[in-house]
């Protein structure tokens, strides 16, 4: 951190987040900014080449506010393209290689880009899609190795000019399991800048810290939360193309990882490999291990802190408006829990009217702040139905407020009806995984005559077996007779997607 520099203090000096890789290219060109498989990058070289980048596309006819769809996965590639776009003032889609070609182009048409380009170095799923899509290599040598391009609409409309450089639109992200018309997050330039700044002044995240980047980048635990962060702070941020349980633990347990964000389930994934591996954690240095997504279980928390050394804290948020709230480091929470607001965040539980609610009692979750989003590319339906009067965003989430904290219950359309009674899944999972065997937990309603039923998905946790019966005995101490499951249903394996979040649709077959 510079001198006398308050943590984040860069974003709010500038007014686009590629002004951030260049300060750090200028001042400090030697220092690592990216460790990717056995090569070291430094400031210098990525903002040199995400200039260059920036040229090129220019040259194929990219101009500000024109939008650009990418596909890659966590390779430098992918950084340079995301730095390179928002210095030419250009607006970009990121989706994820391990998607299937044929929703790539329903995305990329939905999208109507200018030009899409693929960062295929390191990703051979990334040259599969630009080999099928038919898209030609750039022909530019950058850090970021083989990089491909296919022209859009040339006659693309772009975005509105919005009045300044902040206000303009610099990602749109795709949210997860969208069906029918696709919803693309609108981002502006201020709201990447605010969540960086949030995460490093929050966090006291520094020069000093590396950062392992587990989620994907077409993600904002990914994007915003690791790599524009990193960047954010001069740190180093470790930067593998996929997943890789072995090298995270490994770094971790070498002490060469000090920042990690990612889904509890990342963490049960980490001790359960070092335990599979008899690898020694005793020298992991973690100063930051953020969670988010789903409930922290007190389990995970304390294993943690056995074999980690950090408290696991947990916080919550959406591709829409992300942070709303963070569990302050230290405290002893609930695992629904997810924390006091962030700076500048405010937040309003109301009835099905839009009525407010007392600190105590359960309704929807409504919040507005400067992480909030511009609303949905080309679909004003959607976004009328989240965004009510006066800025608030109608987030769709169950929750309570006590003592300042804020506390998740479900999801409007997960509540399960039993017996006219209203069972919120996250209460369920939580019995459920506060069972000592128990790893991951998910539950679903199943419809029966008249009637809802709730079925539990469970997986045990290395060397130990479950019986069904006993874990449903299990969960009435903790439930109220309704909200026992009516079937657990023992899994060898949960699925889950690119960000580790259980896939509830896969285990809808299974019902």
């Amino acid at each position: 951190m510079t001198q006398d520099k308050p943590h984040g203090w860069l974003a709010g000096e500038v007014s686009r987040f590629s002004e951030m890789l260049d300060h750090w290219g200028a001042t400090a060109p030697d220092r690592v900014a990216i460790v990717n498989r056995d090569v070291s990058l430094t400031f210098g070289e990525l903002a040199r080449d995400a200039a260059r980048l920036a040229d090129a596309l220019s040259d194929l006819g990219l101009g500000p506010r024109d939008r650009m769809f990418a596909v890659g996965e966590n390779t430098v590639g992918a950084v340079l393209l995301v730095f390179a776009a928002n210095r030419i003032g250009a607006s970009l889609t990121l989706v994820n290689a391990r998607m299937q070609t044929s929703e790539i182009e329903v995305l990329q048409g939905f999208g109507d880009p200018k030009l899409s380009v693929f960062a295929t170095e390191g990703s051979p799923k990334t040259a599969e899609h630009a080999e099928a899509l038919g898209a030609k290599p750039l022909n530019l040598d950058t850090v970021g190795g083989d990089i491909r391009v296919l022209p859009g609409n040339a006659k693309a409309e772009p975005n509105e000019d919005r009045g300044s450089t902040g206000a303009d639109i610099a990602m749109i992200m795709f949210t997860s399991g969208t069906t029918g018309t696709p919803k693309g997050v609108m981002i502006t330039n201020d709201t990447m800048l605010a969540q960086a700044k949030s995460q490093c002044f929050t966090r006291a995240i520094g020069p000093e810290d590396t950062f392992y980047v587990v989620s994907p980048m077409s993600h904002q635990i990914g994007l915003s939360g690791s790599v524009i962060s990193s960047i954010c702070a001069g740190a180093r941020m470790v930067l593998p193309p996929r997943h890789d349980p072995d090298l995270l633990v490994r770094m971790v347990a070498d002490g060469e990882v000090t920042v990690l964000v990612g889904v509890p389930q990342l963490y049960n994934g980490l001790l359960d490999h070092a335990d599979r591996e008899g690898i020694d954690l005793s020298g992991a240095r973690l100063r930051i291990a953020g969670c988010g997504g789903a409930p922290l279980d007190p389990a995970l928390k304390a294993r943690a802190l056995d074999r980690l050394g950090v408290i696991l804290g947990n916080g919550y948020g959406s591709t829409e408006f992300v942070p709303a709230s963070r569990v302050p480091p230290g405290a002893e929470v609930a695992p629904n829990v997810v924390g006091k607001l962030e700076a500048g965040v405010e937040c309003r539980i109301v009835d099905e009217a839009g009525n407010d609610l007392p600190d105590g009692e359960d309704g929807e979750i409504w919040v507005r702040g400067p992480f909030m989003m511009a609303g949905y590319f080309r679909n004003p339906q959607a976004t009328a139905e989240v965004m009510r009067d006066g800025g608030w965003l109608a987030t769709g989430d169950i929750g309570v407020m006590r003592d300042g904290m804020l506390a998740i219950t479900g999801r409007k359309k997960e509540i399960i009806i039993r017996s006219g009674f209203n069972v919120y899944p996250t209460d369920v999972e939580a019995a459920l995984t506060a069972h000592p065997d128990v790893n991951m937990a998910a539950v679903l309603g199943r419809s029966v005559p008249g009637n809802e039923e709730i079925v539990g998905f469970v997986t045990a946790l290395p060397g130990r077996k479950l019986d069904p019966a006993e874990v449903r005995d299990f969960t009435r101490r903790t439930l109220t007779p309704y909200k026992v499951p009516s079937e657990v249903i023992v899994l060898d394996e949960m699925p889950v997607g690119p960000t580790g979040k259980i896939l509830k649709t896969a285990l809808k077959p299974k019902l």
